[in-house]
């Protein structure tokens, strides 16, 4: 049996949200515990319009496109609607807003989304999850869905062969003993264990990024802390280049006024032995001409000059 449905407003929601399930007739052989589990209440039945059937091609087609992700361009994965109140898969807004991109945007609108993060539209996830069943339900008459044995529907999924089997084949002896589970069931419960799965892949990549940035701060630390020593050793050699400098300059001064004195002082000595020299040039004339006196003149001052 088919029903028309809308959701009743006994919780707030986003503007998208609203536009949604103003165009939408939901008309689907579906229970409400089955839509909404954890929240029967939130359901009403408003109208019963005692049809029975899928939803039409047209339908489907606005049911679908309202339930589409417009990064990825498929029935919404784990929905989150955002500050503008557009909604996307979280793991293509996740990958989009990867790039780190300041502030974040909107995909669609560029506008600023302020909270980092957001929860899950559970209406939405439901919505799609619908939206999905719609399509299989559509397109079971195609040559794949069909069992060749029974030239029935394969509308089940064995989980211990892993096979998808009509309703006669799961009563086959082989597979009495396995769990079956209609198939938009099994897929939906599978996609729940991916997105778990992918929830703990991107919270251990956030981690690393963390330490990504851990890492990077340490390297742009020990690369400031080498950048400070070269100038402290520079400066250091600088400093004492300069002290190397003015001592150098000193004991130049010092070797100088050394290098005076002692000049002086060997100067001093060169002229007294210079005078002294002469002095005795002068002796040995003077004692020449005394060789050549007579010998009696010779004898008589001969005395006072070897006193000399």
């Amino acid at each position: 049996m088919a029903f028309f449905i809308f959701f009743a407003p006994s919780f707030a929601f986003s503007p998208y949200t609203e536009k949604l399930l103003g165009r939408i007739g939901v008309f689907l052989d579906i229970e409400e515990k089955e839509l909404f589990p954890e929240a029967p209440d939130r359901l009403v039945y408003l109208a019963h319009l005692g049809k029975q059937g899928n939803m039409d091609s047209d339908t489907l087609q606005v049911f679908q496109s309202e339930l589409t992700c417009s990064i990825c361009m498929n029935c919404f994965l784990d929905p989150i609607t955002i500050d503008c109140g557009h909604s996307f898969c979280r793991p293509c807004l996740s990958l989009c807003w990867e790039e780190g991109q300041t502030p974040r945007r909107c995909p669609e609108c560029r506008g600023i989304a302020e909270r980092p993060d957001f929860k899950t539209n559970i209406v939405l996830k439901r919505l799609a999850s619908l939206a999905r069943q719609a399509r299989a339900d559509h397109d079971h008459s195609s040559e794949e869905q069909i069992c060749v044995t029974h030239q029935e529907a394969k509308g089940f999924f064995c989980e211990a062969d892993q096979t998808l089997l009509c309703g006669p084949c799961s009563e086959r002896p082989e597979h009495t003993a396995h769990s079956h589970s209609p198939i938009h069931r099994a897929a939906e419960e599978s996609r729940e264990k991916l997105l778990k799965r992918m929830g703990s892949l991107w919270k251990i990549r956030e981690e690393m990024q963390i330490l990504l940035n851990q890492e990077a701060k340490k390297t742009w630390s020990f690369k400031d802390y080498v950048a400070l020593r070269k100038e402290m050793i520079t400066a250091e050699y600088q400093r004492m280049l300069l002290f190397l400098r003015e001592e150098e300059q000193l004991h130049l001064e010092a070797l100088e006024r050394e290098a005076k004195e002692m000049c002086e002082q060997l100067e001093e000595s060169v002229f007294r032995m210079t005078q002294y020299r002469a002095s005795l040039k002068e002796m040995y004339r003077e004692l020449t001409g005394m060789c050549c006196k007579p010998d009696r003149e010779l004898l008589q001052v001969l005395a006072n000059v070897l006193e000399m």
